[in-house]
């Protein structure tokens, strides 16, 4: 995740308890655009961490804030006084595939896709969500993704109904790990069995270029980790991250 990371950053810059990890193209992308806290840092204090946070995004003009701390224990000791300052808390579950070389529930109907063809969905989808008032935002959320292609080898797995894409999910890769990110189905085509099949199918492709570690990452307060489960991924441990957007 850190080669993820890093590959996708303009600037890996060290800082009292990490690195930041920007990315000025994209600034409205958080997933480009955050604070790491890495190991364990024994002097580490929330209120100073916020400050440093608050004091980095704010440098590089950004109107988020967002810290990425990797190591479970201290995220999960420091979450309440995240809560309780109003930034949003994610406990997110690191799974590996443990399954077979031929993953169960592929379909015929999914395949590899364009980012050309995973444009219309993702528009739509973004249309609904919080970034629908900020038409820049959603540029920047689209375009991010030749950036994926160029520094993370990503490709696009998804199903198509009728010549629309209805579900979809990204594939990163150094070469000999395969991380599957970005599970998305349309509204109207959930409950139809197409997240499974596309993340199977994203399994089969790694599998199949001779890669030898297989995982994703999920939210542990959501379902999903469970579909996941049932298709032989096994939880390998926690990470947090805690966000704060403009109201």
């Amino acid at each position: 995740m850190s080669w993820f990371e890093n590959s996708c950053a303009d600037d890996v810059v060290p800082w009292r308890w990490g690195v930041t990890l920007f990315n000025r193209q994209f600034p409205d992308v958080y997933m480009l655009n955050f604070v790491r806290v890495e190991g364990t840092p024994p002097d580490l204090d929330f209120d100073e961490l916020v400050a440093a946070a608050d004091e980095l995004h704010g440098h590089a003009g950004h109107d988020h804030r967002d810290i990425v701390i990797e190591d479970a224990g201290l995220g999960a000791a420091l979450a309440p006084e995240f809560r309780g300052s109003g930034w949003e808390v994610s406990t997110l579950l690191i799974m590996a595939y443990r399954g077979g070389r031929i993953p169960p529930g592929t379909r015929p109907d999914i395949r590899e896709l364009t980012p050309d063809e995973l444009r219309d969905m993702r528009t739509h989808s973004l249309a609904s969500g919080p970034s629908a008032k900020d038409p820049e935002t959603i540029r920047q959320l689209i375009a991010k993704d030749a950036l994926l292609v160029r520094a993370a080898g990503a490709r696009f797995f998804g199903a198509m109904v009728d010549g629309q894409t209805v579900c979809s999910a990204d594939y990163y890769s150094d070469g000999a790990t395969t991380q599957i990110e970005s599970v998305l189905t349309l509204e109207p085509f959930r409950r139809r069995g197409f997240g499974r099949a596309v993340v199977a199918e994203a399994v089969r492709a790694a599998l199949d270029s001779g890669h030898d570690f297989v995982f994703l990452v999920a939210d542990d307060e959501d379902w999903p980790k469970d579909l996941y489960a049932r298709m032989d991924f096994e939880p390998l441990g926690r990470f947090y991250d805690f966000l704060k957007t403009p109201r």
